[in-house]
């Protein structure tokens, strides 16, 4: 039910963050996520081709496949995720907050030691994160770590840098936009820039859940990147059947987990200094 918690230095067992690790221990995917997990691939037809890619922002209705992954036909790969977060759970301040807080090290941080902060986000996966201008994400947002549940050990990981993009520059109206906000939806896309050769095209809906909450639908095509208005295709980006089954796993994994422990971290961080151990 739980994965192992991967060795934390000295340093880090003193901090007063460590209690989150021990009293939050991180959970596998629940029974039905990985019953669609292990049921293998989604049908590639019933993927949102890229070109198509803002068909992910609507205010209702679902595709045929909201929880998924394959590899298409060109080589590239795809996978959807679909979440909700119950009503009462997490304020709109939190993640806001949570953002800044996992970008900015504990003040006691030894070097070459990673994110304490970032790791409690995943820990099994998660090494280290920041800004790349130090101060926000308008430079992109720099994070080093893995995306296979602990096989290969974060420290071990690669580096990515995501960009967050304006959709305006990508064909969304002013209309269409005030239409989702008027619905009360809000939503972000950005690219994921590798270490290696390739890169991830991300966009990301959170709408009001008809059953309570908010519901989150996250669709990722790996394998293009934006430029210049258009998607182009990054043909040297590696994927897998594999690792697009990781990162869906991941990506629930760490969802979820976050759900538990941040409104407890909310409540006694967010008045102390950002850089509070």
């Amino acid at each position: 039910m739980y994965y192992n918690m991967p060795e934390f230095t000295p340093e880090e067992k003193k901090m007063p963050l460590m209690k989150y690790f021990t009293k939050y221990p991180l959970l596998t995917p629940p029974p039905l996520q990985q019953q669609l997990i292990d049921a293998g691939p989604m049908d590639p037809a019933a993927a949102i081709p890229v070109e198509n890619w803002l068909d992910v922002l609507q205010p209702t209705g679902y595709k045929k496949v909201e929880f998924g992954y394959c590899m298409m036909p060109d080589g590239s790969g795809y996978y959807t995720e679909y979440y909700v977060t119950p009503p009462n759970v997490l304020t709109k301040e939190m993640m806001p907050w949570f953002t800044r807080w996992v970008n900015t090290k504990p003040k006691g941080t030894v070097e070459g030691q990673g994110n304490l902060r970032y790791k409690l986000w995943c820990p099994v996966d998660h090494w280290d994160h920041n800004y790349v201008n130090g101060v926000d994400g308008k430079d992109g947002v720099w994070a080093f770590g893995t995306l296979d549940l602990g096989k290969s050990g974060a420290q071990n990981g690669e580096a990515e840098i995501a960009y967050t993009l304006n959709l305006r520059d990508y064909g969304l109206t002013a209309e269409r936009e005030e239409a989702l906000k008027a619905a009360g939806c809000t939503f972000r896309a950005l690219y994921e820039e590798l270490e290696g050769p390739g890169h991830h095209l991300v966009l990301r809906l959170n709408r009001p859940c008809p059953f309570g909450g908010t519901e989150h639908i996250n669709h990722e095509w790996m394998g293009f990147y934006p430029k210049d208005g258009k998607i182009i295709r990054s043909a040297s980006t590696p994927v897998s059947e594999e690792y697009l089954k990781n990162v869906l796993i991941h990506n629930t994994v760490e969802h979820l987990h976050t759900l538990r422990f941040l409104p407890e971290l909310y409540a006694e961080y967010h008045n102390k200094p950002m850089d509070a151990d």
